[in-house]
């Protein structure tokens, strides 16, 4: 499965420029500095590398690379905080980081915005990423092509607040690489699982998929964490510094912590569905929980609606297109599932008004051929969506006989969707 962001990437700091003079001597302190700057070389050449491609079998090791780094940088800015006279010798130093969400080909729109302190922008130099290769399937790396666009202060809550969201892009690349491989299958499942004629999945592969699905779930509840802290501990350190990528706006990080999240509540969802056979399930549960979702989807959006106009159009279009596609494939399925409802209770209109305007929305999504959903949606119209559409109508011109609402009507009829399981599990730093 593509993601919609890339991982942010930094240039090299030097030991030297992090030791005041008073410290230069103590081999303690130098030591255990000198040992983050090389966590931190290593991080950056990980991440640097991941930006390349579009193959995740290596995410792990960028995990656990910025994981050690940002352990060791919680100590040095606890030592600095507690040290303030000491650190006032230290150079001018810059630490330059690499939006996650604006690439070059978006500067188009003038992004600048006035500088505050120490720190400027520019669009990018010769360490920017490259196109991935792709392969034969037409797999791509979202925004490849383009350079990402760069930042740069003095600020070591800057330094920490992009380590930490390299952190949680990480853990989101993470997630997804392990339902990759079950992507649609599992999209179409949700629908299909009660419809008539489905099959069940062999018991090896249901358990591993439920196992697979359950550690992504944790894993984009834990990113869903560290914006979290993001939000609460370090935006408030650099408020007063304007940078020239909306990466650290508040806006953003709380976007991205509701994207984290709904995408965990959609892993819970098909956990659910495929647990516990022996329950009945109802349409009625999975339609409401779907509605919660999309919700989430709609209010992720609205955040990142909030950014300044030009801010807004800078923003990478993958991200854009993932939240709108994201929640109308959501809602198609609840939509699915709220037509067998007024099936079940004889309300033809309706049964068949709510499958049209799922059908709708698919295809509304399977025509933006180059969409993360774009693959999803397609195999929910040639899966269930057509039978089930046919029969509904079959229904109505032979049994209901009913006049099928507009999807105005039928939208201001949408029941409020229920709060799912997911929640954002802390942060704690370490070090």
């Amino acid at each position: 499965m593509r993601y919609y962001l890339r991982v942010p990437k930094t240039k090299v700091v030097s030991t030297t420029s992090l030791v005041p003079s008073a410290l230069q001597e103590d081999t303690e302190i130098y030591g255990r500095i000198n040992k983050m700057c090389g966590l931190r070389e290593t991080m950056r050449e990980r991440l640097k590398q991941q930006s390349k491609t579009d193959d995740l079998s290596r995410i792990g090791a960028v995990i656990a690379a910025v994981q050690a780094y940002i352990s060791e940088l919680h100590w040095y800015i606890s030592y600095l905080e507690s040290n303030r006279d000491l650190f006032k010798s230290v150079p001018n130093i810059e630490f330059i980081w690499k939006s996650s969400m604006v690439s070059r080909l978006q500067d188009k729109v003038n992004f600048s915005r006035t500088l505050f302190g120490s720190r400027s922008g520019t669009t990018g130099d010769s360490d920017g990423g490259n196109p991935a290769q792709g392969s034969s399937m037409g797999s791509r790396l979202l925004g490849s092509g383009t350079k990402q666009r760069r930042t740069q202060s003095s600020s070591i809550y800057v330094e920490l607040g992009f380590t930490l969201q390299a952190l949680a892009v990480a853990k989101c690349m993470s997630a997804y690489s392990r339902v990759a491989t079950l992507d649609t299958e599992i999209e179409c499942e949700t629908i299909n699982i009660m419809t008539p004629g489905v099959k069940d999945i062999a018991e090896e592969e249901g358990e591993k998929g439920i196992d697979a699905l359950k550690r992504a779930s944790v894993e984009l509840r834990e990113a869903a964490g560290v914006f979290e802290f993001v939000i609460e501990h370090v935006l408030p350190q650099i408020k007063h510094i304007r940078l020239n990528v909306p990466d650290l706006m508040p806006e953003v990080q709380h976007m991205l912590q509701m994207l984290s999240l709904a995408d965990s509540d959609r892993l819970s969802v098909r956990v659910w569905l495929r647990s516990d056979k022996n329950q009945r399930k109802t349409p009625n549960m999975p339609a409401n929980l779907l509605l919660g979702i999309q919700e989430r989807y709609a209010n992720a959006y609205s955040s990142l609606r909030m950014l300044q106009g030009g801010e807004f159009r800078n923003v990478s279009t993958d991200i854009q297109s993932y939240m709108r596609d994201g929640q109308q494939v959501i809602l198609a399925q609840a939509m699915v599932y709220l037509a067998q409802v007024h099936s079940d209770n004889q309300k033809y209109g309706n049964a068949v008004g709510f499958i049209r305007d799922a059908r709708e929305l698919l295809i509304e999504v399977k025509k933006r051929n180059q969409s993360v959903h774009a693959k999803t949606a397609e195999m929910l119209l040639n899966g269930p969506l057509e039978p089930l559409y046919s029969l509904y109508r079959r229904n109505n011109d032979t049994i209901g006989f009913e006049a099928i609402p507009s999807s105005d009507d039928l939208r201001s009829r949408l029941p409020s969707g229920r709060t799912l399981f997911s929640k954002a599990l802390a942060y704690v730093p370490s070090g």
